[in-house]
């Protein structure tokens, strides 16, 4: 019999608001690179720098986050325009201090507090509804933001019921 508890929940970060001015500059790159190259030879060098930097600098712009839970660990992931993924954290359940609604009172100790960092893995709207994460480690302490849905939630709930803490009005349907 099998006794993993999985869930898995994907997260698209808003657009940043330097979406469009980047865009403006990279079409405007290109042209000041195209006529560079018409007149010298240099000015190719400009067309590949333009090119560089909208390839690399677009996968910047579409962020998605990726939590996947199983038994007792969440992953969170990374995932740059759909192509590239990076592991930016796993959590041991078991090792958390606390989780619970950032619209709780249980996170009020941050707001003032530089001991404590604050690493958002969450959509950034203003609407979400979010969770923090409390945890300690080697490096320091930590509140690691999420924005988790309901079988997220119970999953994580179930693997450690004193440390995660579910508002029912809070809770949105995801």
């Amino acid at each position: 019999m099998n006794n993993d508890i999985y869930a898995e929940w994907l997260v698209k970060r808003k657009k940043s608001p330097l979406t469009v001015p980047f865009y403006i500059g990279i079409v405007l790159l290109f042209l000041i690179g195209f006529y560079a190259s018409v007149i010298s030879p240099f000015g190719f060098v400009a067309l590949l720098a333009a090119a560089a930097a909208a390839y690399f600098g677009s996968a910047r712009l579409h962020v998605e986050y990726e939590y996947v839970f199983v038994t007792n660990e969440l992953a969170i992931d990374r995932i740059l325009s759909q192509r590239t993924r990076k592991r930016m954290k796993k959590l041991d359940i078991q090792k958390i201090e606390k989780m619970a609604s950032m619209k709780s009172h249980e996170f009020d100790y941050i707001k003032g507090n530089n001991q404590v960092k604050v690493v958002d893995f969450s959509s950034g709207k203003a609407d979400a509804n979010t969770y923090g994460i409390a945890y300690s480690d080697e490096n320091g302490k930590f509140v690691y933001v999420i924005e988790p849905n309901d079988n997220l939630l119970k999953c994580m709930k179930s693997a450690a019921p004193r440390k995660v803490i579910i508002e029912q009005n809070i809770t949105a349907k995801n």
